[in-house]
């Protein structure tokens, strides 16, 4: 798998592509890779290209599979979904090419078999229509395509894809975002956001979060509007990172208290089972972290046990430093997608776990993450002093063996370490107390 997927087969399968059209190769760059064993591999690839002073930028996935039935799998799904239709990421679209021999294949951005309707959320002339209404004529549709660009800001395999549409409005440029996954999930962030807008209007100055502006079906499209500044980034000894840790408690506060509903709902036992085939992966790759999340799961089992259910509210579902903007001062929540009900400390056990840096430079990246944990929980807290929070070192630690699970996934240098450093570490947060 790593010889049918590495550069120089990604190469010689460009070579190919690009055949006859003028195109040629300028760089090759591995963005992303994910492992779960014994299943599946995929590595994410930017392509850089060139033809007479023109560059473009494309996203090639290589993918395969480890076993022969997880194969019939996947190239039955890319069969039924555009594997046999030309292949052009150029003027076209780059449906998958098969590889049986090897059983991997490859696929160009914005197919996607998760997401079908990709490629027309990337379309100019589809998304004019889109904007302008079912009314609108041809001869406009085709003015304002020409007006409107479309970027690709992240992309996740099957899991989701974010674009940037912007409009020139003679001259002024407006700007909007677009998201797209699979199933239905882009339907309930409309709503859930849609409600949560009134919430947060009986709670001047707690929750900040971007407008929706539609959502729609055939695309499982969902726009909203653009939010100003920047992402919150990883540097825990800055006073902005401190900052997001009070913003983030005041957020989910107001969420905890909005009493907006969901038909999703977030249960810890099948969180844990969620970790019982983890456990199963690392035995493949890591056998040390395999004993360690094993008897780490015996742990939280038993602590759920001596511990009554906590209160089920609404709940942000992904709640992270960097799922908040920053711009003068104000700190806007984004994402919703995994909106849902959940027992009071999930989010709060999640972002505590994402406060920990991966690979600390010094002590003081530590220390400045635990200084900023005590601020969000004292926070949150002081809101909401009655809050239901006996599972809480639960919720913390299962967050940690996931981040373990991450590691292990993208298998980035030095992985091995880091993980077993967090199911240690998950061990130690199950049996520390809340601040007083």
């Amino acid at each position: 798998m790593d010889a049918a997927t590495s550069e120089d087969s990604v190469v010689g399968f460009l070579d190919e592509v690009l055949d006859g059209t003028g195109w040629q190769i300028e760089s090759i760059r591995r963005r992303g890779t994910r492992l779960e064993p014994p299943e599946s591999y995929w590595s994410l690839f930017k392509v850089d290209i060139n033809k007479d002073g023109e560059d473009r930028s494309l996203r090639l996935v290589a993918k395969g599979a480890l076993n022969s039935e997880a194969w019939e799998r996947l190239s039955s799904r890319l069969i039924r979904h555009g594997a046999g239709r030309p292949c052009e990421p150029i003027d076209g679209v780059g449906y998958p090419r098969l590889f049986p021999e090897t059983q991997h294949a490859f696929w160009f951005y914005p197919f996607d078999p998760g997401m079908p309707n990709l490629p027309q959320a990337n379309d100019s002339v589809r998304m004019a229509a889109v904007l302008l209404g079912e009314e609108a004529n041809t001869k406009d549709i085709l003015a304002t395509a020409g007006r409107l660009g479309i970027e690709r800001v992240r992309y996740v395999p099957e899991v989701g894809a974010i674009m940037r549409y912007t409009l020139d409005m003679d001259g002024t440029p407006a700007k909007m975002y677009g998201k797209v996954q699979p199933g239905g999930r882009g339907r309930r962030t409309y709503e859930a956001v849609t409600s949560l807008w009134q919430a947060a209007a009986r709670y001047p100055g707690l929750l900040n979060l971007p407008r929706p502006l539609g959502y729609f079906d055939e695309m499982g499209l969902l726009l909203e509007a653009n939010v100003k500044g920047r992402p919150v980034n990883g540097n825990r000894t800055s006073t902005e990172f401190m900052m997001a840790g009070n913003a983030a408690a005041e957020a989910l506060a107001v969420i905890h208290e909005s009493g907006v509903e969901s038909d999703e709902q977030i249960e810890i036992e099948r969180e844990l089972a969620r970790l019982d085939k983890v456990t199963d992966q690392f035995r493949y790759v890591l056998p040390e972290g395999h004993f360690l999340l094993k008897d780490l799961v015996a742990h939280m089992r038993d602590r759920l046990r001596k511990t009554e259910e906590e209160e089920l509210l609404p709940t942000h579902g992904d709640l992270k430093y960097d799922q908040f903007m920053f711009h003068n001062d104000e700190f806007t929540l984004l994402d919703f997608d995994y909106f849902a009900q959940a027992e009071t400390s999930y989010d709060l056990g999640k972002y505590c776990a994402y406060l920990i840096p991966s690979s600390p430079k010094d002590w003081k990246e530590t220390a400045a993450a635990e200084e900023t944990r005590d601020l969000f929980l004292r926070r949150y807290m002081e809101l909401r002093p009655d809050a239901t929070l006996q599972r809480f070192g639960v919720y913390e630690a299962l967050q940690l063996a996931l981040r373990a699970m991450s590691f292990m996934w993208v298998q980035t240098r030095g992985w091995e370490g880091i993980a077993e450093t967090f199911l240690v570490m998950a061990f130690e947060r199950l049996k520390t107390p809340l601040p007083k």
